[in-house]
């Protein structure tokens, strides 16, 4: 069964692979260099299946990119929560379902928030959240 540590990084991992353009950071940073993921976790459900069978970990994607221009931010995004595509983080998860990691599977199951105002460092973003829900089940 993977650490939470161990899927946030993996998650980082697998996104910047397969999205260079993308910073991911696996942990809420003070000041965010957009565009940018921001891993972060949500709820955990540990009685999956009999117990310790299977961690379930949802997790909030929040991504966001420059506010200078809205249109162009906005056409920015929607390539990033889009499902298809070079820069879809959908896409890349689906392409990764493993995150790389043993026992465990990942899926993008939704937008929860999209547009209005982020920010970090007291700079304006739009962006967007995806709701990530990763499945991990231990070999006991």
């Amino acid at each position: 069964m993977a650490s939470l540590t161990a899927v946030r990084a993996a998650v980082k991992t697998t996104l910047e692979a397969a999205i260079p353009s993308l910073r991911v950071y696996d942990k809420v940073p003070g000041i965010a260099q957009v565009p940018a993921a921001v891993v972060e976790p949500v709820t955990a459900d540990f009685l999956v299946a009999m117990g310790r069978g299977t961690d379930t970990w949802q997790f909030n994607l929040h991504v966001l990119v420059a506010d200078a221009e809205e249109s162009l931010g906005q056409a920015q995004l929607d390539e990033y929560v889009s499902g298809a595509g070079t820069k879809s983080i959908r896409a890349a998860v689906f392409a990764a379902r493993t995150l790389g990691l043993s026992n465990t599977d990942a899926h993008i199951a939704a937008v929860t928030a999209y547009g209005g105002q982020f920010e970090s460092a007291d700079i304006a973003h739009i962006g967007a959240t995806l709701r990530l829900v990763v499945h991990t089940k231990g070999s006991e």
